[in-house]
């Protein structure tokens, strides 16, 4: 059986410590992962040794045009991933997000998030439209 490439498939954001799960359709036409290492030079504060740290990046494709009216503001969700760049306690570190689409998996926190809406219902609702995300691990 043929895949239908052009078929939204859903992806899964979740923030390990409540375990909530953010669910958005997300067409992957591409998805970005870097890696990055940092040396630590024998003396300096820290040790020695390195420290590798990724970085993943994705638009994901959000519309609610076929749902229920009241299940319809796609702000809701970008709200509850904004909410999950804070830190859980006063100068503590952000809380773990793990993004997961079929085989692809990374965990890290949320670093950005830019939004862009293109669809509104008529009382100015988004009901379609773009979540840049940008996490680091």
């Amino acid at each position: 059986m043929q895949e239908n490439l052009n078929e939204l498939v859903k992806a899964e954001l979740t923030h390990l410590d409540s375990l909530e799960t953010v669910t958005v359709d997300w067409n992957p036409n591409k998805y970005s992962v870097s890696k990055h290492r940092e040396l630590v030079a024998a003396g300096a504060p820290g040790g020695t040794g390195a420290s590798c740290e990724g970085q993943f990046s994705t638009r994901l494709f959000l519309d609610s045009t076929r749902r229920a009216p009241r299940e319809r503001n796609l702000r809701e969700i970008a709200q509850k991933l904004e909410g999950w760049m804070d830190p859980d306690s006063p100068g503590g570190p952000p809380p773990k997000i793990v993004f997961l689409w079929g085989p692809f998996r990374f965990t890290g926190y949320i670093e950005r998030l830019d939004e862009e809406w293109v669809r509104f219902d008529p009382d100015g609702t988004p009901v379609r439209g773009f979540i840049r995300l940008q996490m680091r691990g």
